[in-house]
């Protein structure tokens, strides 16, 4: 099967959705087989970072255009073999002035020399000095690989088969960015559908940093319901900073807090699978319900994904520890014909929306019925106390949990993003 091609910039909005894994981490390898793309997710997880931190991506492959210097000059290798600072081969990128290019230099750079310099702990320990990041763009079989792998804080591993960076301290993997089927014909728009919708363009539009709730359909009702000579509901008003001032949140607006349980990180059931991204709700839910299946932790996550902030619904299974157990359920429903060799992937995705923090597991069946009855696919995680935890979506950021936070407020409920824990029911 031949894959489609993919852009740059859709690579580089992957490397941005893991740019977070890279705050605590002075030195990481961009690990990818093929060295340009590995390049585009580089940079987009440099851009990414937080304002003011300085970000060096070096070329150690030799062969990425997008990290080239001016033909001639010395790079890394000039640098490692001739004892050059890294601060007279440093390249300011045109668009980023926090972002430098260390290129390869002149000559093969994806070698031993390179790779199994002892330098290596020296720069990275000045890195981390200074709280600046090094990233170095590597080819998946350059030799002395390992080596290098030893001298830094860990590996983002890009379009990298499950057996082959199962030994790698993974700081983040990036997949391939595309749709896993062909865009579903679409059914006719829900009207609460549609008012959702209108409330994400007037969103849009005003660059409001908090969600309105009900604003489509919460006005016809106000219309009829409201007193003589009252005045429409309006969006809460703007600090200097152009946020939502605390007096007005309200209910007509929604927000975010931090995730709850930021020190359960350690302990997350990170990963998910994603059996389909559709662009309706229906085509979603059928992969869900697979006959003689049954699949833990089903749940539907909508998420806003691509430059037009298009809204795509993830059929997500499963709630893993480790990515490898994740792969192996799906080789299984693969094996069993359940799902194409084309579509399905694993997704890193720690965090969900949090619907109950303790409920007894002889509980969990009446309880994710109700909630279904209400259009919520939620799910229970068994905790080590032996309850459970119910939990909705699953999502890679917390950002992304935003437009199912906003059906929860549609009933009445109060949004709160956790990171996932627990092992499924």
């Amino acid at each position: 099967m031949t894959l489609s091609p993919v852009s740059p910039e859709a690579w580089a909005a992957e490397g941005a959705r893991v740019a977070d894994a890279m705050e605590e981490v002075a030195a990481a390898l961009v690990i990818g087989r093929d060295a340009s793309v590995a390049a585009d997710v580089a940079l987009g997880m440099a851009r990414a970072q937080r304002d003011g931190r300085r970000v060096a991506i070096g070329d150690v492959s030799g062969g990425v255009e997008t990290l080239r210097g001016t033909p001639g000059a010395p790079g890394l290798l000039e640098s490692f073999r001739d004892g050059l600072p890294i601060s007279a081969i440093a390249v300011p990128h045109t668009d980023d002035a926090r972002l430098f290019i260390l290129p390869a230099g002149n000559g093969p750079v994806a070698e031993r020399l390179l790779l199994e310099s002892a330098r290596w702990g020296r720069l990275v320990a000045g890195f981390r000095e200074v709280d600046a990041l090094l990233l170095l763009v590597v080819p998946a079989d350059a030799p002395g690989l390992d080596q290098l792998i030893a001298q830094v804080d860990g590996v983002v591993a890009v379009d990298i088969p499950p057996t082959v960076m199962r030994s790698w301290p993974l700081l983040a993997t990036v997949d391939r960015p595309e749709p896993e089927l062909p865009p579903l014909a679409p059914l006719p728009p829900h009207p609460r559908e549609i008012a959702r919708a209108r409330r994400l363009r007037w969103l849009l539009r005003e660059g409001v940093a908090a969600i309105l709730l009900g604003l489509a359909g919460g006005l016809g009702w106000w219309w009829q319901q409201r007193p003589a000579g009252a005045s429409p509901p309006t969006a809460a008003p703007r600090d200097s900073t152009g946020s939502a001032t605390g007096a007005a949140l309200g209910a007509d607006t929604i927000t975010l807090g931090a995730v709850v349980n930021p020190g359960d990180s350690v302990a997350a059931a990170t990963f998910a699978l994603e059996l389909v991204a559709a662009n309706t709700l229906a085509g979603a839910n059928s992969p869900l319900a697979m006959r003689g299946v049954n699949l833990p932790a089903p749940t539907v996550s909508p998420v806003q994904l691509g430059a037009d902030g298009r809204t795509w619904y993830r059929a997500l299974t499963g709630a893993w520890h480790d990515r490898a157990e994740a792969e192996a359920f799906l080789a299984s429903l693969r094996d069993r014909g359940l799902v194409r060799q084309d579509v399905g992937r694993v997704l890193r995705a720690p965090y969900a929306l949090l619907l109950d923090a303790s409920i007894p597991t002889a509980a969990v069946p009446a309880a994710l019925a109700q909630w279904a009855a209400r259009g919520i696919s939620a799910y229970a995680l068994v905790q080590d106390d032996g309850n459970a935890r119910l939990y909705a979506g699953a999502f890679e950021t917390p950002g992304q949990a935003v437009l199912l936070a906003l059906s929860l407020r549609d009933l009445g409920e109060d949004p709160v993003v956790a990171v996932r824990t627990g092992r499924t029911f």
